[in-house]
């Protein structure tokens, strides 16, 4: 597993390995199913990999765009809970666009980045982007027609940030601070 990236000390459940509540947010029980799994959290990108199995797959042997509908709503969710502060946050609209399909045993990176960070209203936006190994081991990302190679699929998200809740009080209430 590559490396975890946390900018903030404020979770210690994070900090202990439990990594099914990040930030004591509870991720989807699918993304745990299909073997996802989180590589860097801070307030500016969430990013993990899975590979394509017959959990994640549809009848045809491909990546099921239900799937990747909730990994991108997942993470995004997940991001815009991190930088508003730890405040409850609701999904608006999603889209999502399916380049390529992704076939079985496909690993493939997934990284959600803001578009924009409001008081009130976050759009992500998430890419699903294919890595195979090369002959040394080392990642290399896949070559394709689309404008982005490996690219198998982008997604937005517009999420509202809720007023007050009481857990963001439990973590200091604080807004982390991005650089955009």
């Amino acid at each position: 597993m590559a490396s975890l990236a946390v900018e903030t000390g404020k979770n210690e459940d994070w900090k202990k390995g439990d990594r099914d509540a990040p930030y004591g947010h509870r991720l989807s029980p699918v993304l745990k199913y299909i073997g996802f799994e989180l590589e860097t959290v801070t307030p500016t990108c969430i990013q993990g990999r899975f590979k394509v199995s017959e959990r994640s797959a549809q009848t045809y042997g491909v990546l099921h765009g239900g799937i990747s509908a909730l990994i991108a709503e997942s993470l995004a969710s997940f991001a815009a809970f991190v930088a508003s502060g730890f405040q409850q946050v609701a999904g608006v609209e999603l889209s999502i666009s399916h380049l390529q399909p992704a076939s079985l045993g496909l690993e493939i990176e997934v990284k959600t980045t803001p578009i924009h960070i409001g008081r009130r209203l976050h759009v992500w936006e998430v890419k699903f982007i294919s890595v195979t190994r090369s002959p040394n081991g080392l990642p290399k990302r896949e070559s394709s027609k689309t404008s982005e190679p490996g690219l198998i699929a982008v997604s937005k998200l517009t999420v509202t940030v809720l007023p007050s809740n009481p857990a963001a009080k439990s973590q200091g209430d604080k807004r982390i601070p991005s650089k955009l």
